[in-house]
């Protein structure tokens, strides 16, 4: 029975961490992907695709256990300055973030039916390193408030609102829920505004027929009405 419940409390850790990261960065890395990396909208959801699986699947554990225990060798802990937490969240991430994106990036490419571009995947991979480094510490922060909001695990950091602290565990969830479809929200919101590629090349061509035929149909002045006067 121990066996069982310490795998069960494993499994939902696993789940609210995974989640935790998937959340806060899968709007920014989007948004990253397909305005500043140049990548498709197709390449970007299978990369984003490719990530919320692979955090799943068990990446997603190894990385926040990853985390924790890199937290424990440093002697951080919750009550440690707010700068140093982000600090060591930030290289955390941005290391990991550097080994990760090459194969995601070339198997999302792949997926997409696109050719490997190397330079697009080069210029993805070291700006997305950057990124990752910088948005470490909301990752990590991120985590520490959804273990919280699910009940699994307190969350004491000094910035943690205490008016979110001070809720029952129903209103809790209900927030982590709010927090969940938000972040669905913005990428559906990021694609929005960047059409695809596809898309975009169906629209120029679009304009292109509409102003052949409005050309077609074009009638020169008729100048009979000029002799006549």
């Amino acid at each position: 029975m121990k066996g069982i419940k310490r795998a069960a409390e494993k499994l939902k850790y696993h789940i609210i961490d995974s989640t935790a990261c998937l959340a806060e960065a899968s709007p920014v890395f989007s948004a990253f992907e397909v305005g500043v990396a140049g990548l498709s909208d197709a390449t970007s959801i299978n990369a984003r695709l490719l990530a919320a699986g692979m955090f799943y699947a068990g990446f997603g554990y190894l990385f926040t256990k990853g985390r924790d225990l890199s937290r424990k060798i440093f002697g951080i802990t919750d009550k440690t300055k707010e700068k140093i937490q982000h600090a060591h969240d930030a290289a955390y991430a941005g290391i990991l973030t550097l080994v990760t994106s090459p194969p995601i990036y070339a198997v999302s490419q792949a997926i997409a039916g696109e050719d490997i571009d190397l330079t697009k995947i080069a210029i993805g991979t070291a700006t997305a390193t950057l990124l990752g480094a910088a948005n470490g510490g909301p990752v990590g922060y991120a985590v520490d408030v959804f273990r919280d909001l699910s009940g699994i695990k307190e969350c004491n950091r000094t910035s943690y609102p205490s008016f979110l602290k001070k809720q029952s565990s129903k209103v809790k969830k209900g927030i982590l829920a709010g927090m969940i479809a938000a972040s669905i929200g913005l990428m559906g919101l990021v694609y929005s505004l960047t059409p695809d590629e596809k898309h975009k090349a169906s629209y120029h061509e679009k304009q292109t027929v509409e102003q052949r035929v409005d050309a077609s149909n074009y009638k020169a002045p008729d100048k009979t009405l000029e002799y006549l006067v």
